[in-house]
């Protein structure tokens, strides 16, 4: 080691400019791999739902809205948007039963609109707290997602969700038309487990400012597939009526055994307009699987686009500086034939020459990712940049995951980098040094 740090010494010179590529190489990979590296962890957490036989109907309106005056009152807007949402709710139903009369199709449910945005990629609204009531237990209130579901709408079994405490099947799930279905983390949190949570009774601020007490019927599993933040705390309202959102028109399907989602969605497709009501008509179909991806124009959510557009752009800067870092080692290794040549006239093996490049490699990038880290911690704590952690807002449910432990977060990530770091350092240096090595003692020697 000692003769190592010698021979990079000795070379300062030129061995500062490498350092510095990179340090700044390390800090850019660091910004852009940290919120990539999040959202894929959260979207790797088990969903809870069964998306197998699944496929979401997007349904437009096909005549425009009636938009609210000036002149109204603000008691006349509201009237207007609950007009328009009965009328929504009731033309929903007629589509719905519509599309339960296909060959293939198993149950259908309308999708409210705090079960996020196409039902996948956001499935509770990630920080939409419009869709959030507190619920409460002695003294202990939490912000959780409140989810309408009627009772005739097979909710659960159509998501595939599995009961845990207080039923034995999902359709025992949806025939439930009083008391509260809670999910599993939430059961955990007031009561230690989903079984103690059974007939205790809950305290729900409603939207009068009301307080409503009902006992937990059933506890169910946890559902988690945002990408932003890990949030699995829910109250499922069977007795609710479906709310109504013009940006989040959908109708989940549950296909019987043996359909294939994929090919079911694009033979739907072909005629997705012949689904219809007066005012409503479906779209499109899209297998769940394919949420977010460019399969189809109309279910490609916000969310996953600028999740794409992020990736790309991290891909395009990260590859071009790995690029460079692995032509500059390459230029840096190569010149170094004659020294090499030298090292073997007095002894040295192809393997301890060999070794004594990569192992120079390997310090640089080591030496670089430590100064980078450090200058990162401080670029955070002057408030120029924060690691990606979702903010927990007082009463709801805190990040149990090494994402919100900062420390850990940035342990984590620090290794990622390093790991691309490093590979990056050792393909620029052991390339050209395979080529040298393997040379004869005269021919690198007379090269120079």
């Amino acid at each position: 080691m000692r003769k190592i740090l010698n021979n990079l010494w000795s070379q300062r010179t030129n061995n500062v400019w490498l350092f510095l590529e990179l340090i700044v190489v390390c800090f850019v990979a660091w910004t852009q791999l940290d919120p990539i590296i999040v959202r894929l962890y959260y979207r790797s957490l088990p969903s809870g739902i069964d998306g197998e036989r699944m496929v979401v109907a997007n349904i437009l309106s096909t005549q425009p809205y009636e938009t609210a005056d000036d002149s109204m009152s603000q008691e006349e807007i509201n009237n207007q948007y609950m007009k328009r949402e009965a009328q929504y709710v009731v033309e929903a139903n007629v589509i719905k039963r519509q599309l339960l009369a296909i060959d293939g199709v198993e149950q259908a449910s309308i999708a409210d609109p705090a079960m996020g945005l196409y039902a996948r990629t956001d499935l509770f609204g990630g920080s939409d707290y419009a869709s959030m009531l507190r619920y409460a237990w002695q003294n202990d209130t939490v912000l959780t997602y409140n989810i309408c579901c009627s009772q005739d709408e097979h909710f659960f079994e159509t998501y595939g969700i599995q009961p845990i405490a207080g039923c034995k099947t999902s359709k025992e799930l949806s025939d439930i038309d009083q008391g509260w279905i809670v999910s599993q983390s939430l059961a955990e949190h007031f009561f230690g487990s989903a079984e103690a949570a059974i007939n205790k009774e809950l305290k729900a601020a409603s939207y009068v400012g009301v307080d409503w007490h009902q006992p937990i019927v059933a506890v169910v599993n946890d559902v988690h597939v945002s990408e932003k933040d890990y949030n699995t705390w829910a109250v499922y309202s069977n007795n609710g009526t479906i709310r109504y959102d013009a940006s989040q028109n959908l109708v989940v399907l549950r296909l019987k055994p043996g359909v294939n989602p994929r090919r079911f969605a694009e033979e739907q497709n072909l005629n997705a307009w012949n689904y219809a009501s007066d005012h409503y008509a479906v779209a499109s179909f899209t297998a769940y699987d394919d949420i977010g991806s460019s399969k189809n124009q109309f279910a490609a959510p916000t969310l996953s686009y600028d999740f794409n557009l992020q990736i790309a752009t991290a891909l395009f800067f990260l590859v071009n500086l790995c690029l460079g870092v692995i032509g500059t080692f390459w230029m840096q290794t190569k010149r170094r034939t004659e020294e090499s040549g030298i090292m073997r006239a007095f002894g040295a093996t192809r393997r301890r020459v060999m070794l004594m490049f990569l192992a120079e490699g390997w310090v640089m990038a080591t030496i670089s990712m430590f100064i980078a880290c450090v200058l990162y911690l401080n670029y955070v704590k002057l408030g120029l940049g924060e690691l990606c952690i979702s903010p927990h807002e007082p009463g709801t449910q805190p990040d149990p995951t090494w994402v919100a432990d900062k420390p850990l977060h940035f342990l984590i990530i620090s290794a990622v980098v390093y790991i691309i770091i490093l590979c990056t350092v050792l393909i620029g240096t052991a390339i050209p040094a395979v080529k040298i090595v393997r040379a004869r003692i005269t021919e690198a020697l007379r090269e120079e």
